[in-house]
């Protein structure tokens, strides 16, 4: 009787944990790709990712893809990240022959909110959603995105020697 009652109870749990991961994946299901990513805040404007770097929780990021001639674009997904500094995306259809980027839109943090935009630096981060490049599944991973302080930390001089790191003579001046 006892044998025969865990077997029974042990079966039921597989039985609705099997369930419950069903349902969770109905929603994704309906989608073409899951992407994720991660957004920091970086103290020492480096656009790297630093011991000193932040996750960012409640920052707005997008995802839009574009023709690459006409430059029309043909879709734009929004999301928050969690208190982790993580989100994701569901993103309906193959853009195959688009170019699709994640974006930062807003910060919540007054003191690390700025978009770098200086120069070559563009905080965006290209991402393939295609099935046809030989990646296998829905997942896709963005390049993590940073946003900027108004000024480099005092504490980024140090960090920059200790990674061995010789920045630019203006990043040093910031520090």
């Amino acid at each position: 009787m006892g044998k025969s009652t865990i077997i029974f109870i042990a079966s039921a749990i597989c039985l609705f944990s099997l369930l419950g991961i069903t349902q969770a994946n109905e929603e994704s299901d309906n989608y073409q790709f899951i992407l994720e990513g991660i957004v920091y805040c970086d103290p020492c404007r480096s656009i790297f990712k630093t011991t000193l770097s932040e996750p960012v929780s409640d920052a707005r990021v997008g995802m839009q893809c574009r023709h690459p001639e006409t430059e029309q674009v043909t879709i734009t997904v929004t999301a928050s990240t969690n208190s982790t500094g993580y989100y994701h995306m569901l993103i309906e259809g193959d853009h195959e022959n688009e170019i699709c980027e994640t974006y930062l839109i807003k910060s919540p943090k007054e003191d690390c909110s700025e978009i770098p935009t200086e120069g070559h630096t563009k905080e965006s981060s290209r991402v393939t959603l295609t099935s046809n490049n030989g990646i296998a599944g829905k997942n896709r991973e963005s390049n993590a995105l940073f946003f900027l302080t108004k000024k480099a930390a005092p504490e980024c001089q140090q960090e920059f020697k200790e990674m061995e790191y010789l920045p630019e003579l203006k990043d040093i001046n910031q520090a």
